[in-house]
Parts: C-alpha cells; structure tokens; sequence
C-alpha cells in the first residue's frame, strides 16, 4: 500500500514538474541507436582498419594517380573517432567531392560524417559543411535530419535546429511527417529569438589592396533564384514556414504560412493569400497571438520600402483581425502535433534504421570485395602484357638471324622516311666538326 501511494505520488510530481521538459523533449535518448551503431566497430573489415595509417595510403593513391575510392573514403569515414582527424576527414571528403567517384559516395559516408562531429561536439563546422553542398557534397537523410533537430532542440539551440530545417526546404523534401513536425517547430521557435542566427557579413573590398583586372569572354548577368542564392535568416525561415505550413490545411498551417511569406518579403503573396481566406469564408483563419507579431514585422518595414503590395497587405490584414481568429497557443499545437507523431513513428523509425545499419555494412563489403575484384583483374592484365612485351623481344632476339634481310629493308625503309621528311644525312667529319655549320642556320645567313 505505501508503496502504491509513493509511486502515484512520484507520478503526480513528475507530471507537474516544471522541469520535466528539461528530461526528454521530443525523441528518446534511444532513437539515436548509439549501440547498434557503434557495432559496425566490431565487424570483420572495420576492426581491422587503422584510419592513420588508411588516411596515409588514401593520400599516396590521390597523389600517385589523382584518384580517389568512394568505398575507401567510407572505410576511413566510419572508423575515425579522435576529434585529432578533422582535418584528414574535411580533406578526404572533399577530394570525394571533387573527383568523378562522388556519385558514388555511399549513404554510410553521409550518416557517418554528420555522427562524427556530433560525437566530437563540432556542430559549427557541421553546419557550414551541409550548407556548402558544392564543396562537401554531405546529404542528411530523413533520420539524420531528425537525429540533428531534435538534438539541437534539446540544447535550446534553436538557430542550428532552424538551419537544419531549412535544407528540407531547399531539398523540396516533405515525405516524412516526423522531419516536417520537427522541421516547422524549429523554425517557429528559432523566431523568438533570431539574433542567435546572424546574417553572413558582406565581403567588403580594401581600398588599399591593388585591384587585377581579368579579361573575360563575356559578362554573365546577374542571376538570384530566390531559393540555393537565399542568405538572409529570416528569408530562409520565411519560406521553411511557407513549405511546411501549406502541409497543414488548417490553422496551424495557415499561420505559419502568412508569417513565412511576411518573412519572405512576399508581400503580394500574402495580400493574395489573405483575400481567399476571406473569400473563403474560413473560421478561425490564424491565431490571435500572431497579430501583434505580424504587425511588428510590417511596422519595421521601412519607408523607402513601403510599396502598393505592403499598402494592399496592411489593409488586408486589418480586415483579418476583425475576423474570426482562433485562441490559443501556436508552440503549444506544434508540440501536441509533433508528441503525436513521435508516437507514431519513432519506434518504427528506430527499426528501420537498425536494419538499414545491416544494409550498409552488407553493401560496403560486396563493394569492397567488388573492387578487389578489379585491381586483381587489372593486375593480372597487366602482368600478362608485361609477359607478351617480353615474349616478343625475346622472340626479335632468337629469329634476328632468320629475319635480318627483312630488318635491314625495315631499316632502310626507315631512314628513307626520315629523309624525306628531314632531308639528307649529312656526315661530319672529326677534322671539320669544328667549322660544321647546320643547314638551316647556312639558309639563314644567305639570305
């Protein structure tokens, strides 16, 4: 009976704990499968690999013959664990990037890259690796995109969990529902405080640095695709909202959509969005506590920017307010939503990714075996060329005596071509070598 009474008790406490947010926010510590992950160090081919010494012989390869295996690379991805490696892992991933093998480049290699500078705490340099796709070529799959928010929303980190979000946008990648939850989440709260997420500081040239001039074929005019060429935080979280709310077709989704294209400077958008809403005759169209943060951001628009669309949307959004809005909280749906789909799916997820750890390692040593295959097959050619030359010299050697007449008008044939080509052999003797003067320095000094 005490027992019972102190269990409830506990429970009641745990339930009402303001900290309680504090011990587990989303995804459980066993999403991330650390253990089934970390056994990959025990298979036959990874235990046996010291990644000093492959880093040195993946070198000695790129510097002998300017290449570089995609399967290799994988090798030394995965076995690495000293933050000491950084920059050997930043170099060969790179040079993957680089050289026609990176349409090879395993799914393990990704997966493995982003675990190891999230094991070794460098989540800066991860970051700036994901968002230069050109140089790294690094792509999240939908467990390392919920692997990296969630870990960055335990942290209050919600600027990394915002520019984690932001490549599904530029990816255009919606299929999976537990990414979009964490996805749109992230970026609603990175907006309560976006200072922690500055923008790049502009590159301004030294007036005293001496200026080259380059002569170019043509000018290419100025291009901006309004989506890889974003920059802006706010932009980029702007239109992140835009992508993930029109997966909602309700409130939720609605909202966020609005505030997304307020951030996105698509101010047109937003007037047209709103007159259908209107038009449409829906209830509770967005949440009333979004009103004064929508009239913050159109109050900061600044004068010289203020256009017949930022006129049109000011009157248009006086007329939402009057409307029905729906009471309530937007962080506290979000997180209802996203507990729901936790449910759902995180102990399906953790399965499917045990199983895919499977894969990789049945894939990495068919690969790995593969290519054995065919350094032993090229060796082998090779030798039996090397065999071939030496057959045939040796052959040249004994038949020389048999075939002499045919080598001499060989020979001759020869000298015959060169002598048409070049003209006549002249022949110099030792008493006058000194005076030899060549024949077309002798048309030279005659004309």
């Amino acid at each position: 009976m005490l027992r019972t009474i102190r269990s409830n008790c506990l429970l009641r406490f745990y339930n009402h704990c303001p900290l309680r947010k504090c011990l587990r926010t989303f995804l459980s510590e066993s999403y991330s499968c650390t253990e089934v992950w970390n056994r990959r160090y025990e298979s036959p081919l990874l235990s046996k690999v010291n990644p000093r010494n492959l880093y040195f012989e993946l070198e000695e390869n790129l510097q002998s013959t300017g290449k570089i295996s995609a399967v290799d690379v994988d090798i030394f991805i995965n076995t690495v664990k000293d933050p000491e490696f950084v920059d050997e892992v930043m170099s060969t991933v790179h040079q993957l990037r680089l050289s026609a093998e990176t349409g090879k480049t395993l799914e393990s290699t990704h997966h493995a890259f982003i675990r190891y500078l999230l094991d070794i705490k460098n989540e800066n340099l991860l970051l700036e690796v994901l968002h230069d796709r050109l140089n790294y070529g690094i792509f999240p799959d939908h467990y390392s995109y919920n692997l990296l928010m969630d870990r960055f929303i335990k942290e209050k980190n919600f600027a990394s969990a915002a520019k984690v979000a932001t490549l599904l946008m530029l990816q255009e990648d919606s299929e999976n529902n537990l990414c979009n939850a964490l996805g749109i989440y992230s970026c609603y709260k990175f907006l309560e405080n976006p200072e922690d997420w500055m923008p790049p500081t502009p590159i301004v040239p030294d007036p005293k640095e001496e200026v080259v001039k380059v002569r170019v074929n043509y000018l290419r005019n100025p291009f901006f695709d309004d989506h890889f060429d974003l920059t802006e935080p706010k932009h980029l979280v702007g239109k992140s909202l835009v992508f993930f709310g029109k997966l909602y077709n309700d409130t939720l989704g609605r909202t966020c959509q609005l505030r997304g294209y307020i951030l996105w400077l698509k101010y047109e958008q937003a007037v047209k969005l709103i007159k259908s809403w209107i038009d449409d005759g829906i209830n509770e169209i967005i949440y009333k506590e979004v009103v004064p943060l929508i009239e913050k951001e159109l109050s900061e628009i600044n004068e010289d920017k203020i256009t017949d669309d930022v006129k049109e949307l000011k009157i248009q959004f006086e007329k939402l307010k009057n409307l029905s809005l729906k009471d309530g909280s937007v962080i506290d749906e979000m997180e209802k939503r996203l507990h729901d789909v936790v449910k759902q799916m995180e102990a399906i997820e953790m399965n499917n990714q045990c199983q895919t750890f499977e894969k990789w390692e049945n894939a990495r040593m068919n690969l790995l075996e593969k290519q054995i295959d065919e350094l032993d097959k090229k060796r082998r050619l090779e030798n039996a060329e090397k065999i071939k030359r030496n057959l045939q010299e040796r052959e040249r050697l004994l038949t020389f005596f048999d075939r002499e007449e045919e080598i001499e008008l060989q020979i001759e044939r020869k000298l015959a071509a060169e002598e048409a080509e070049f003209g006549p052999v002249i022949e110099v003797s030792a008493e006058n070598e000194e005076n030899y003067v060549p024949p077309e320095v002798q048309k030279s000094i005659q004309k």
